[in-house]
């Protein structure tokens, strides 16, 4: 389970700041993805809503800096 959501969230991330899917690793913050500015978090978080049918409040989206991150704040959510 925690590997499609792994995947899935991968490529969202990688659609969403004009990545490929490879380039998205346990390292990937927004601070070292310059694509990753506050536009481009918003749109995130509404891909991630949309597709996991999920609602993430102010203290989760806060807490996505990273990829690792995010995988464990929509795990917790699914």
């Amino acid at each position: 389970m925690r590997d499609n959501i792994e995947k899935t969230v991968r490529q969202i991330m990688a659609d969403i700041l004009n990545l490929s899917a490879e380039r998205i690793e346990e390292g990937t913050s927004m601070d070292n993805t310059e694509a990753w500015d506050s536009a481009n978090h918003i749109n995130l978080v509404l891909a991630l809503e949309e597709e996991f049918g999920i609602a993430l409040d102010v203290n989760e989206i806060e807490s996505m800096v990273s990829f690792p991150d995010v995988v464990q704040v929509v795990a917790a959510k699914v």
